[in-house]
């Protein structure tokens, strides 16, 4: 993102061209060689550009440009394009026209006009620049390390070349080259910002933090408040363990330049780091805005939510950094813990945790205890589903038989079975039974009552033992003897 900024920056410095073009107050390409295309080209097509031909087209579509606030950019592109047919030399008519061939998304349109104008005029280092950007932007590094040489054995006093190459050796890992570099493209232009801003980035990502302090303080000479510096001192706070003042510096870069990738990308790692779950999806969140298909923003954004405790939207993170890149093996992992611990779902838990397995290239062994838990879990939850199944089952048959017993009771009624020992009705007497009613028995006569025992007398006590001793002790008499 910050290179596409670059690249409509160079667009703006060159719209302030074209008003000095068409006034006549400054000397540009054109001027410069016109003389050596009449020299080799039909005698019209020189008198056309001495008429000016070619201005005329190219302020026409300056005009067009300038006044639509960058909404004419097809008119625009075919009046530079004009310009440039007109005169085959005029290197900045065809650098414009690459830039918004670039902005129509005509990319192979673009390198085509960059090229050309550079094959012109080697030190039209902005053509270098953006040409060098498509390239790296299209993961041809090695293109664009092979451009920006090109530029600078063309030209050797080119910045914008040096500072390119500075940029892709840091990438590298190649603090050296880097820094040396930079250091080169300051010897050539000492007030150029983004060499101050590069070799602080290095310096302090060295751990060379009195170097790093240095250069930032020479460059917000030139840019008071710099976010790439100030950034480059948070890297040093930061490293000194001073995370205040690392907060206190994110804070300002993000004042002055809120897509700051890096400086967003700081804080959220601060924030997950002090398990601030809160600040760190506020920063991840805007990250995904800046960079949306970076899958490790995603990834981090959907640890960030389940700490909130947003666990839905935890698991819309991780699909979403799958998605990005199917290779990815950490948001299986975290996918596979929040399915299994957080949304009670070990089915899809294991699905995860086995496509973690399969990507990861050694496995840990926490994964593999994790594996194992959804098994047992899955294992445990189905045969409790099978002995209620088979509960069920039971209870619904023995209603069933239950049902059954109740209609055949009520299809053949069963008489009432009589008392124990009472012939049923119509039925023959037992055997031994006398067939008629026995005789009446007279009552027979109560029984007298029996005359009460008379209590035995109560055994005299003997001489001197009829008192009734006390609970306490015995009494001692010779207690004071």
């Amino acid at each position: 993102m910050r290179h596409t900024m670059i690249r409509f920056a160079l667009l703006v410095a060159v719209n302030s061209c074209f008003s000095a073009f068409v006034s006549g107050c400054a000397t540009t390409s054109a001027d410069k060689v016109s003389d050596a295309a009449n020299a080799g080209v039909d005698p019209a097509t020189g008198e056309a550009v001495a008429t000016g031909e070619a201005r005329v087209s190219f302020a026409k579509a300056a005009d067009a440009y300038t006044s639509s606030q960058g909404k004419e950019v097809d008119g625009a592109r075919r009046g530079f394009e004009a310009a440039a047919a007109a005169d085959p030399s005029f290197a900045l008519a065809r650098y414009n026209a690459a830039v918004l061939a670039e902005k129509q998304g005509k990319l192979d349109d673009a390198k085509r006009l960059y090229r050309e104008a550079l094959d012109i005029d080697p030190t039209l280092e902005m053509a270098a620049n953006n040409l060098g950007l498509l390239f790296e932007r299209g993961g041809q590094t090695d293109a664009a390390r092979t451009l920006y040489g090109e530029v600078i054995e063309k030209h050797p006093e080119s910045v914008a070349a040096r500072l390119r190459l500075a940029a892709l050796a840091r990438a590298d890992g190649d603090a050296k080259t880097s820094s040396k570099l930079a250091r080169e493209a300051l010897q050539f232009d000492a007030a150029s910002l983004t060499a101050y801003r590069l070799l602080a980035r290095v310096y302090a990502e060295e751990k060379r933090p009195q170097l790093a302090r240095l250069i930032a303080v020479r460059g917000s000479k030139l840019s008071p408040e710099d976010p790439e510096l100030n950034y480059a001192l948070a890297i040093v706070a930061t490293n000194d363990k001073d995370i205040a003042a690392a907060r206190s510096l994110l804070a300002r870069v993000l004042e002055k330049d809120p897509d700051h990738v890096d400086a967003r990308v700081a804080l959220a790692n601060m924030a997950l780091g002090n398990r601030d779950w809160k600040t760190a999806s506020a920063q991840l969140e805007a990250l995904t805005k800046l960079d949306a298909k970076n899958a490790s923003v995603w990834n981090n954004l959907g640890l960030a939510y389940k700490g909130y405790g947003r666990f839905a939207d935890a698991k819309a993170a991780y699909l979403k950094a799958l998605e990005i890149d199917p290779a990815f093996a950490e948001p299986a992992l975290n996918l596979g813990v929040l399915e299994l611990r957080h949304l009670d779902n070990p089915e899809a838990g294991l699905v995860s945790l086995n496509r973690y397995m399969e990507k990861a290239t050694s496995p840990t062994k926490a994964a593999e205890d994790l594996v194992s838990e959804a098994k047992t879990l899955i294992e445990g939850r189905a045969e409790e589903k099978r002995m209620l199944a088979e509960q069920a089952r039971m209870e619904e048959e023995a209603k069933k038989q239950a049902e059954a017993d109740a209609k055949a009771a009520a299809a053949n009624p069963q008489p009432p079975t009589p008392a124990d020992g009472a012939p049923a009705d119509g039925a023959a007497p037992a055997e031994g039974q006398p067939t008629e009613p026995a005789a009446e028995q007279p009552p027979e006569p109560p029984e007298e009552p029996k005359a009460e025992a008379k209590p035995k007398p109560k055994p005299k006590p003997a001489k001197g033992k009829g008192k009734k001793k006390p609970d306490g002790p015995a009494q001692d008499n010779n207690f004071y003897d």
